[in-house]
C-alpha cells in the first residue's frame, strides 16, 4: 500500500509541475544551482540565418538561449559549434557575474560517436586513451571481432577541450573518437514544438565564469515564448 501512495505522489509532483508552467504563459524556468528559478519575462528573436536566441529576465538576472536552427531537436552545448550558446549573468548587490558555455578546458564530458570503429580490440572496462589536449580519458569499452561498438567513460580525465580527438589504446590502436563538451561547459537546448510563433522545449546546462566557477541549469522548461517585437 506504502509503494502506491508513493507512486501517486511522484505522479502528483510532476503533473503540479508541469501545470505550474503552463498556469504561466510564456513560462520559463528551471533549478539554479538546484533552487527553483522563474523568469520574470521571456521572448524568442529569430536572425537572419534561421538560429532562434530565448533571452529571459528576472530581476537580476538574464539567462540566454541560443541555437543555429529553429527546427524541433537537440542542440549541445560547449562544442565547437558556438552557435548553440547559453549564458547566464547575475547582476545582484551591485556585482556583476557572467557565466558561459564557450569551449574550455577541463575534464572530458560528452563524447562524440565513434569516428574509427578500429580493429584487434576486446571489451574493456577501462581502457587508457592517448591524444588530444588533456590526460587521464578511460573508457569502458563494446567491442564486436574486434571493433568498437561502444564506449562510456569511466574516468574523465583533465586538461581536454571541445574537439579533441583521443585515440582509444588496445587493439591496433587505430579506434578513436571525439570529445564534444568538458565537465564545465555542457548542457543542450530541445526544442520540442513550435505553433503559431510559440517557442516549447527543455534544456539543462553548466556554464562557467572568468575564474572558472560553475553555476548549473537542471529540469529546464521553456514554455510557449513568443517572438519579441
Amino acid at each position: 500500500m506504502k509503494k502506491f501512495i508513493y507512486f501517486f505522489a511522484i505522479v502528483a509532483l510532476f503533473s503540479a509541475c508541469e501545470q505550474d508552467i503552463q498556469t504561466n504563459t510564456p513560462g520559463f524556468q528551471a533549478k539554479l544551482n538546484d533552487v527553483q528559478w522563474r523568469a520574470n519575462n521571456a521572448s524568442v528573436a529569430v536572425d537572419a540565418t534561421g538560429g532562434m536566441t530565448i533571452t529571459a529576465y528576472s530581476s537580476y538576472e538574464t539567462v540566454v538561449l541560443k541555437t543555429n536552427s529553429t527546427n524541433v531537436g537537440t542542440y549541445y552545448l560547449g562544442t565547437q559549434n558556438t552557435n548553440n550558446f547559453a549564458s547566464y549573468i547575475s547582476n545582484a548587490n551591485g556585482f556583476s557575474n557572467a557565466y558561459d558555455t564557450s569551449v574550455v578546458e577541463g575534464p572530458a564530458y560528452l563524447l562524440s560517436n565513434l569516428l574509427t570503429a578500429g580493429t584487434g580490440y576486446t571489451t574493456s572496462a577501462a581502457a587508457h586513451t592517448s591524444g588530444g589536449s588533456g590526460s587521464g580519458l578511460r573508457l569502458a569499452l563494446t567491442t564486436l571481432s574486434g571493433a568498437v561498438t561502444k564506449v562510456t567513460v569511466v574516468s574523465r580525465g583533465l586538461g581536454y577541450v571541445s574537439g579533441d580527438v583521443v585515440t582509444i589504446q588496445g587493439g591496433n590502436n587505430n579506434a578513436t573518437v571525439r570529445i564534444e563538451n568538458v565537465q564545465q561547459s555542457n548542457g543542450e537546448i530541445e526544442i520540442e514544438d513550435i505553433s503559431g510563433g510559440l517557442f516549447t522545449g527543455t534544456f539543462k546546462l553548466n556554464a562557467t565564469n572568468a575564474d572558472g566557477e560553475v553555476v548549473t541549469m537542471s529540469e529546464g522548461n521553456f514554455y510557449k515564448i513568443p517572438i519579441g517585437q
